[in-house]
Order: C-alpha cells, then sequence, then structure tokens
C-alpha cells in the first residue's frame, strides 16, 4: 500500500503523499513503455509497424492515466469511508471502477492486436505480443497492490499457472507471492491489541515492528511472549472483510459482461474459487483448528513441522503460534548453500502431499513457494492454513485409483476414476484429453497447449467441482515447485507408495 486509513482509532492516511505516489508511479510506467515501444530492433520493421505500435501505445497511456487516476481516488475514499466522515458514495464503487478501467484496457488492447493479426497479418511481429503482455501484466500487478484484498490473492493464483499465462504475467505476478506491500505497524499493534483485550505489553516482551510476512489479507510478525517463547503473530487487516465483498461484487459485474462480449474468455472458475475460498481464508479460527489438526494427523513424520498454535490469545482475527523458519522452497541457491539437496526436497514435498491427499483425507490446498520453508535434514515447514481442507473420502478413493490407473496404464480405471472424482464425463470421451488432463492434474506433465486443453475439458467433462478444482490447484502449484527442484522426479511413482485406499492389492 502507497498509504492508510483510519482502523481502530489509528490515523495513517496522508492524501498528499498518496497523490505523489500514484504520479511517480505513473510516470513511469509511461516512461518505461514508451522506452520499450520505441526501442530499436535488430532486424529493419516492415512500414506501418511502428505507427501501430505508437497507436496501441497511446491507448494503453490513456487508460494508465485513467487508471493511476481511479486508484488514488480509491486510496483516499477508503481512507474518508474507514476512517472520517462516510463518503455518500456505495463503498464498492471507488473499487469497482478501478478494475472496469483494468478490464476494458485488457480487452480493447488483445482485440486491437488479435484482430490486425487476422487482418494484416505482417504488421504484427512477436515483439508486439511481447509488448502487450509487458504492459498488461505490469498494470495487473499495480491494480493489485493498490487494491490489496481479492485483487492479490487472484493475483497469487495467477501467478503459478505458468502452463496457461504468458511469461511476463508469471514474473509479474509472482512479486504478490511474498512482497506484498505491508501496512504500517500502529495500524496493525492497534489491531492486535483489540483483539487481545488490552495493550500488548501485558502478553508480549516484545514485537518486531517489521513483518515477517504481509499478505493479501493480513500479515505476520514475529514476537517474544513474557514467558520468554518465540511467536509468530498472525493478524488480519481491519478491513478487509468489507474490501472482500466490495471486491466480489465488483467482479461478479465485470465477469459477467466480459463472457457477453468473449465467450471464448472464461474467468468464472477463477472467481468461483476466490468465492468458495476467501470466506474460509478470513476466518483465522478455523485457520487454526486447521493446523491443529494436521499437526495431528502429521504427528509420526519428524520431517514436517505444522506450528502449534497458542489458543488461549487466538481469536477469529489473530492467530499466536510457535515460529517456525526456514529457507523458501525455491530458494536453490540457499537450500545448496545449507547443505540441503533440492533433489531430496523434490521428493520430500511430493511424499507429504501425496500422504495428506491420499491416505490423511486433509490437504494444506495452498502450497504456494512463500508459505513453504525448509529446515536442514530436510525438513519441510507448512505455514498459511486458511486453506487446508479436509477432502470428502470418496475424492480420496478416486484420487487413489486414478494415481493407480495412471501408473498401471489402466485407461478403463483411469476414466472411471475421473467421473469418480467428479468430471462429468460423458459416455464417449476423448482420450487423448483425459490422458493428458490426468497428468496435468497429478502434477506429473504440463500441458503442452494449456489454452486448447482448457477448452476440450470443458468440451469433454463440463463443469468441475470447487473441491476438486481446489486439490487440482493445489497440485499444479506443486508440480511447479517440483519441477524446480528436480524436473526429472516421477511423481506418479512417489504418489503411487500411498494410493492403496480402495487398492485390491497384489
Amino acid at each position: 500500500m502507497v498509504a492508510g486509513y483510519t482502523a481502530c482509532g489509528v490515523t495513517w492516511v496522508d492524501p498528499a503523499e498518496v497523490k505523489r505516489r500514484g504520479l511517480s508511479r505513473y510516470l513511469g510506467r509511461a516512461l518505461a513503455d514508451v522506452r520499450a515501444a520505441l526501442a530499436a530492433e535488430a532486424e529493419p520493421l516492415p512500414a506501418g509497424v511502428r505507427e501501430h505500435r505508437v497507436a496501441d501505445l497511446i491507448r494503453s497511456s490513456l487508460f494508465l492515466s485513467l487508471q493511476a487516476g481511479l486508484q488514488v481516488h480509491e486510496q483516499l475514499q477508503r481512507a474518508e469511508s474507514i476512517g472520517g466522515p462516510r463518503s455518500t458514495n456505495p463503498a464498492w464503487l471507488p473499487r469497482a471502477l478501478v478494475m472496469t478501467s483494468l478490464a476494458s484496457d485488457l480487452y480493447l488492447s488483445y482485440k486491437a492486436l488479435r484482430q490486425r493479426a487476422r487482418e494484416y497479418p505482417e504488421l504484427v511481429r512477436p515483439r508486439d505480443w511481447e509488448l502487450q503482455h509487458e504492459r498488461s501484466a505490469t498494470r495487473i500487478h499495480d491494480a493489485a497492490v493498490s487494491l490489496s484484498g481479492t485483487l492479490i490473492k487472484a493475483g497469487q493464483l495467477a501467478s503459478v499457472r505458468g502452463d496457461l499465462l504468458p511469461a511476463a504475467y508469471i514474473r509479474h505476478l509472482a512479486r504478490l507471492q511474498d512482497r506484498v506491500p505491508p501496512r504500517p505497524w500502529r495500524v496493525m499493534e492497534a489491531a492486535i491489541a483489540h483483539e487481545l483485550g488490552g495493550p500488548l505489553s501485558g502478553v508480549f516482551e516484545r514485537v518486531e515492528h517489521q513483518p515477517l510476512a504481509a499478505g493479501s489479507l493480513g500479515q505476520v510478525h514475529r514476537a517474544r511472549l513474557r514467558s520468554g517463547r518465540m511467536v509468530a503473530v498472525k493478524i488480519r487487516y481491519p478491513d478487509i472483510q468489507a474490501l472482500v465483498r466490495a471486491d466480489l461484487a465488483a467482479l461478479e459485474v465485470i465477469v459477467a459482461a466480459l463472457a457477453q462480449l468473449e465467450p471464448d474468455l472464461s474467468l468464472r472458475p477463477l472467481l468461483d474459487h476466490l468465492e468458495a475460498t476467501l470466506p474460509i481464508e478470513l476466518d483465522l479460527d478455523h485457520e487454526a483448528t486447521a493446523m491443529a489438526r494436521l499437526r495431528h494427523a502429521l504427528q509420526g513424520r519428524d520431517d514436517v513441522l505444522i506450528p502449534e498454535v497458542v489458543a488461549e490469545l487466538s481469536t477469529r482475527r489473530l492467530i499466536v503460534m510457535e515460529l517456525a523458519e526456514g529457507i523458501k522452497i525455491t530458494d536453490r541457491t540457499g537450500l545448496e548453500r545449507a547443505g540441503i539437496d533440492p533433489r531430496g526436497v523434490a521428493r520430500l514435498l511430493n511424499d507429504v502431499y501425496a500422504q495428506q491427499l491420499l491416505e490423511l483425507g486433509i490437504l494444506h490446498a495452498d502450497p504456494h513457494p512463500g508459505n513453504l520453508l525448509v529446515q536442514p535434514g530436510p525438513r519441510l515447514v507448512l505455514l498459511d492454513h486458511g486453506l487446508t481442507l479436509a477432502v470428502s473420502p470418496e475424492l480420496v478413493t478416486a484420487m487413489s485409483q486414478i494415481v493407480r490407473a495412471a501408473v498401471g496404464g489402466d485407461v478403463v480405471g483411469l476414466i472411471d476414476g475421473l467421473r469418480r472424482a467428479g468430471f462429468p464425463i460423458g459416455p464417449e470421451p476423448d482420450l487423448g484429453t483425459l490422458l493428458e488432463l490426468a497428468g496435468v492434474l497429478l502434477g506429473n506433465q504440463a500441458a503442452s497447449d494449456a489454452a486448447s486443453l482448457g477448452r476440450r475439458l470443458k468440451a469433454a467433462a463440463g463443469e468441475v467441482p470447487v473441491e476438486l478444482l481446489m486439490v487440482g490447484r493445489a497440485l499444479t502449484m506443486l508440480s511447479g515447485i517440483t519441477r524446480e527442484l528436480d524436473p526429472e522426479l516421477d511423481v506418479l511413482q512417489v504418489a503411487r507408495a500411498h494410493a492403496t485406499v480402495g487398492d485390491p492389492g497384489p
């Protein structure tokens, strides 16, 4: 966040600073766009290419100016609505305007480029697509950082889909995984004190003002209890529930409108996922219970750590837990420097998740790299359990069958397992699509053409249950991490050792 608002009686907004930083960000982006569009290329360009690039740049710059102004207005409006006199505007309107402007910018830009490529292919070079991807990715990133809340969560979700999105999107949105701008300490201190029912000094010897991590819904601070025990303090942002409600309402309108304008563009699954998961993640009491349940389920393993919750200090908006530190799982250099073999980490990661899904029926369903740490051993640390969920026995059985069938090359068993998992597969399925789907779902391969796969999947299987989507999202993230650590690992063979539910045996 570039500035703040009044929360729990603490004011931290500076309108002049909000406007100054908004202008600075706008000018920086605009200059970067101009340099990129006008940069010299190794080969001479056909006549008309540069002129069309300038036209694209002008249209994009107009939208950029509009978005910068709307983002500043939204931040000031949020400050007024939370900390000062109530605005006459609906709470959701400024955020909806930012998102609508962003959606219009991206839609019109890609539409114009596609139409030009279709009618005048000689005027569209690969560089034109690169420029558009780069501009669009930075716009989405900046809007997410400015609005916080739901858009950051959506960006984090999109950033792990390297099989679906161009590299520019992955590069920019990956910055949302663990580098979300934190809220000022004085705001979070007041929120913690409100949950504790008194000053922090009554519970803590000290709390570090700089957060260990800042996320889309809250942030975490290192602290020492008066007993001397080191803990992590996770506190929800004071205003986040209202922001999420406003964002989901605005996104409903935008997604419905885009579906009418561009039927092939399906954003409904992303919105469905956010609507299903965000209310769960906002309830830290649910998260504390899920942590305790998974910690108990994995208590027989000394190579996994789930932080212990200090229950008497935790509420629906606050969790105080055991402090667990380590090396970020995708930091190969850090792992090797600590004498930890990345290949061993990849095997451990997949073994732990296969046991959760295929034996225990409980899954840490948000394994993005910021939530996975590694200690020497190796020992895997699982953080952020807002999406840790119970997996239905029916899905556990179905996933076990899918794994066994995929390993054994049993096409009939694979189709039956996918049906049991919830895919409404017709009587004459596209076997090629289903085989590729199983490989992607189980993290054993990347989609060769993800857009084509998505269209074929929709035709072959229709709508997919939310529970399976959440499991599939988790396995997709695991697949991406595994490919970074050990691209040669046979994930299916690791999973097969745990796929015993319903196994008829030798």
